[in-house]
């Protein structure tokens, strides 16, 4: 009558490390509980420092344009929504915003309160899972 009982034992620290490992196996999760098109008409329109308030600090940040800056946010969001193809939904990805600079020459850096979000082209996201 003992056997039961072990096994019983036996089977539910199975079942429980099962859940374990396949909890650790779905890769990273999302920051942020919003989806990127969310993310997306939440800052367009946005200054830098309102991003910094919104979003928090950015992991990286990278001059480009020899102005401008790219601001990215690893593992932030996740793919969702109406123009989301099905097998992209929930992926989680970095997200990425280029902030202008409202000075093109000069020495002189202007705050980020005068910075926006380069609505055209500036939001956009990249999958942790790709060169490039």
């Amino acid at each position: 009558m003992a056997v039961v009982p072990q096994i019983a034992k036996t089977l539910a620290l199975g079942a429980a490390l099962a859940l374990l490992f396949g909890a650790g196996c779905r890769g990273p999760r999302a920051r942020s509980e919003r989806s990127f098109d969310e993310i997306q008409e939440l800052v367009r329109g946005k200054t830098a420092e309102q991003l910094l308030t919104l979003l928090g600090e950015p992991d990286s940040r990278q001059v480009i344009f020899d102005a401008d800056e790219r601001w990215v946010w690893w593992n932030y969001t996740f793919l969702d929504g109406r123009d989301c193809p099905p097998e992209l939904r929930g992926r989680v990805v970095h997200l990425e915003i280029v902030i202008k600079n409202p000075v093109r020459l000069g020495a002189h850096r202007r705050p980020y309160s005068e910075w926006q979000v380069d609505d055209a082209f500036g939001i956009t996201y990249r999958s942790p899972f790709t060169d490039g």
